[in-house]
């Protein structure tokens, strides 16, 4: 099991990346079950966010990432959590035991094959994949259009259409193990300042990656492209958070 390419950003990963809209986990509820008293598994947990949230729900939730310093994170801010340090191309979880296996922003980091079969292995029959990923989604608006041709100039692995593919035959659904995919589209609005905003920046992998000249001339066009369009106001940012969800047969 390697390093996590998101220790080293793991500061910045916890004080910038958002938490999910209130409306996501109402639409797990109605397409699997009721949240309250399910074993989830939050595979590719980081830092807890999602972790947190299904929680609060009642979820009995266990988070599983193989980066030390990110689960740090979380059980620095959930002391009482029970973090596992492994790998979710092969869970350690007994067979049959699990409701619910969730990805936030994490289902493309694992190995499609490997991954869906182990979901299908530790979920019960009628159990629920859930997959998502939230994006900003302001497009039209000048500075976001910028920060994207900005984005795209400066980071090889960066494409704004990277927010547009579709997970729901990939892995999940050649297992021939589930029900039809569902996709669910949820839009909100994030409230955010600038600082917030260059944490995330920083906490992201493609950015993360490049040497530290590109990255820091990179971080600083941002910087000086936010307080332009936003000096000392808060940035007011559409997202849409995408899910894709099967059940297990």
């Amino acid at each position: 099991m390697g390093r996590s390419p998101f220790d080293p950003v793991a500061a910045d990963y916890d004080a910038g990346r958002p938490s999910y809209p209130d409306a996501l986990f109402a639409a797990i509820e109605e397409a699997a079950r009721p949240l309250r008293g399910a074993v989830v598994l939050d595979v590719g947990a980081g830092t807890g966010i999602a972790t947190r949230q299904l929680a609060a729900r009642g979820a009995r939730t266990v988070p599983i990432d193989f980066g030390e310093l990110m689960l740090g994170r979380a059980r620095a801010r959930s002391p009482r959590l029970t973090c596992l340090q492994a790998d979710g191309n092969a869970l350690p979880i007994r067979s049959g035991s699990v409701d619910l296996t969730c990805f936030a922003q994490s289902w493309h980091w694992f190995d499609q094959h490997e991954a869906s079969q182990e979901v299908a292995r530790v979920l019960r029959p009628g159990g629920c994949w859930a997959a998502w990923w939230s994006h900003a989604w302001a497009d039209g608006e000048v500075w976001f259009d910028t920060y994207q041709e900005v984005m795209e100039a400066a980071c090889p692995g960066y494409r704004q259409h990277h927010r547009d593919p579709d997970w729901s035959e990939e892995g999940i659904a050649s297992t021939g193990l589930f029900e039809p995919g569902v996709r669910t589209v949820v839009p909100w609005t994030r409230e955010v300042d600038t600082a917030t905003w260059l944490a995330e920046e920083r906490s992201k992998s493609y950015i993360a990656q490049l040497a530290p000249p590109v990255r820091d001339r990179l971080l600083r066009r941002i910087g000086e492209l936010l307080v332009t369009h936003f000096p000392g106001t808060p940035m007011i940012v559409p997202y849409r958070t995408r899910m894709w969800l099967a059940l297990r047969r």
